[in-house]
């Protein structure tokens, strides 16, 4: 193949990705990395399922504040991501957070009508992260793994996947909103529970990138969301070898 010809083959695996840019608190922001959760109307801090203690805050994410070039993957409202950190009841092994719907987690999307709640009080957590706000994006090429091409790709003789494979680079690691996953074992898209159908990936979160935390060994986390039952949402992680 000519290079012309790879990189229109390329081209055809390709999908965008944004990385995510944070800095400072910002009073008021709602697009933020850890710091206080929006809350819907008398509800209380999302607690562990496991040993019942306030999660922390990972990720919270308003449809508003992505990339104006795309339209929102999870619909119009605000996404979060919670994480048990509780190290004393190690909810990580316990929980097996790292599995989808572990109690130890919890991702849902606020609907709009329902975003117009209040930020939680303050609480006391244990290691509690200091918040982030998103700031801007910046825009990715981004291309599956070896593994999850020879999947979605089959008829292609194997010559043609290894030529591909040495002209584009590995899915890319670190905090990213769609795109491919970067999977550190593994190919593995949760089923949803209500029609086992594999869950598409919305967003990455990878270890001490904006949140100064490690999933299990400097791992990298996935949060799905299933594209018929719009409610179910799910993260998982895998550790790097």
């Amino acid at each position: 193949m000519l290079p012309e010809e790879i990189k229109l083959r390329l081209a055809s695996f390709s999908r965008p990705a944004w990385r995510p840019q944070a800095g400072p608190a910002v009073p008021g922001a709602m697009s933020k990395f850890g710091g206080l959760p929006l809350l819907k109307p008398d509800e209380s801090w999302p607690c562990c399922g496991h040993c019942h203690q306030p999660m922390q805050l990972f990720l919270q994410l308003d449809a508003r504040d992505l990339p104006r070039t795309m339209r929102s993957p999870f619909g119009d409202g605000v996404l979060q991501v919670f994480y048990c950190t509780n190290g004393e009841e190690d909810c990580e092994v316990l929980g097996q957070s790292h599995l989808p719907f572990s109690e130890a987690t919890l991702v849902r999307v606020i609907p709009r009508e329902q975003a117009n709640g209040f930020d939680a009080l303050p609480l006391s957590l244990p290691d509690a992260f200091p918040e982030k706000s998103l700031t801007g994006w910046i825009p990715l090429a981004d291309y599956p793994d070896r593994k999850e091409t020879a999947a979605i790709n089959d008829d292609d003789r194997d010559g043609t996947l290894a030529l591909l494979h040495a002209h584009r680079p590995a899915p890319r690691p670190g905090d990213k909103l769609m795109g491919w996953p970067h999977w550190t074992a593994d190919v593995a898209y949760p089923g949803c529970p209500c029609c086992h159908e594999p869950m598409q990936f919305i967003m990455q979160l990878d270890s001490v990138d904006s949140l100064p935390f490690r999933f299990g060994h400097y791992g990298c986390a996935h949060v799905f969301q299933c594209d018929t039952h719009r409610d179910v949402m799910t993260l998982t992680w895998q550790s790097r070898p």
